[in-house]
């Protein structure tokens, strides 16, 4: 297994420099699908495609509990969060693992 992602990391690094509209379009499905599994593996019960559609279009999923909603959001912004932090150079501090926890784990408009 471990061989076969060699070569295919290989194989990326053989395109670079990537396009920025690739990028872009990588970091978007990448995104959504780590949300997904992320909390599919929580007992979210929203499938990619509801979670795609509550974290880019703020559209409510009916049968689904609002808390699924927030977990997707929540998580949203703590991937936000990490990047601004990474883009800015921002060390890793006791209080920044804090907030990412508060975004992931606690953070709801409703408390």
């Amino acid at each position: 297994m471990f061989q076969k992602i060699n070569e295919l990391k290989a194989k990326l690094d053989a395109q670079r420099p990537l396009p920025p509209s690739l990028i872009k379009n990588l970091r978007e499905v990448f995104r959504i699908e780590w949300i997904y599994n992320s909390n599919a593996m929580e007992g979210n019960t929203l499938n990619l495609l509801e979670t795609k559609m509550v974290v880019e279009e703020g559209i409510t999923i009916g049968g689904k509990k609002l808390k699924e909603h927030f977990e997707a959001i929540n998580h949203a912004e703590a991937i936000d969060f990490v990047e601004e932090l990474v883009s800015k150079k921002e060390p890793l501090t006791e209080w920044v693992l804090k907030q990412i926890h508060y975004l992931v784990v606690n953070y709801s408009p409703l408390s």
